[in-house]
């Protein structure tokens, strides 16, 4: 299903000029790689806490999540070009809450779930990336 509108999804090393690109653009291997948009979730704190009026309020920092049902080996290339450890320093702009097509830009750290890939033939399956410790740029 194509969306009536264009996401707004980035990612980059820095954040600005060409080091922040859109998914669309990624490059690999002197080729451009169409990364598809991911359906993503957005927590606006890591943790809750209990108060003991039966409150429950919400600390730490924002988290994000970015998921596939199924991602090319090309686009799972691309993206780990950001990450090729456990987990990176990166810069992404996001879908939050807000409201429904609303992004916001964050500096962020990149977990990379390597425990949990589906291998397929050519592609991954439920494939997810988690960032953590997102500040508002």
């Amino acid at each position: 299903m194509i969306p009536d509108y264009t996401p707004d999804y980035k990612i980059g090393l820095t954040s600005s000029g060409s080091g922040f690109m859109n998914l669309s653009a990624l490059v690999v291997s002197g080729s451009t790689v169409s990364v598809s948009y991911p359906k993503s979730t957005f927590t606006p704190y890591s943790s809750e806490q209990q108060l003991v009026s039966g409150l429950v309020r919400g600390v730490g920092y924002p988290v994000a999540t970015w998921n596939w049902g199924a991602i090319t080996r090309e686009e799972r290339d691309a993206l780990r070009s950001f990450c090729p450890h456990k987990s990176a320093s990166v810069y992404i702009r996001t879908k939050t809450m807000d409201s429904a097509d609303s992004y916001k830009s964050y500096s962020a750290v990149m977990v990379w779930d390597t425990d949990n890939e589906q291998r397929d033939t050519q592609r991954r399956l439920q494939f997810k990336i988690t960032f953590q410790r997102m500040v508002g740029l």
